[in-house]
């Protein structure tokens, strides 16, 4: 019986245990360092990719700078089929000036960046 116990207390205490996971894992870059350019990934111009951003279609009315700013947030006006479609056409556009779009998966979590969008 001790054996059994003993077993048991051993198989508890060295159980699955992730040490670094927490709710940090889940907070990421804001939406704007998605877009990177290609021959600066990491250097981008921010001032030139706000411009290149209002240029594709987001409204000068938007703040870039916060971090809740995002192209899926929705918008009053908007269907969720236009609002894919302006996202796809802000993508499209932002790729004809010359950026990459990363996902939030290729830049990582804040506390572990994998320094393709550190600005």
């Amino acid at each position: 019986m001790l054996n059994k116990s003993l077993l048991f207390l051993c198989c508890l205490l060295t159980g699955c245990v992730v040490a670094d996971m927490d709710s940090s894992n889940y907070k990421y870059v804001p939406w704007i360092q998605l877009f990177q350019k290609v021959d600066a990934t990491g250097w981008t111009n921010i001032r030139q990719r706000k411009e290149d951003l209002y240029d594709c279609g987001v409204s000068r009315s938007e703040n870039l700078d916060d971090k809740n700013w995002g192209l899926n947030n929705q918008r009053d006006d908007q269907t969720l089929q236009q609002q894919s479609q302006w996202m796809q056409h802000i993508f499209t556009c932002m790729k004809n000036k010359g950026y990459n779009v990363y996902g939030f998966d290729a830049c990582g979590p804040l506390k572990k960046p994998t320094g393709l969008c550190p600005n």
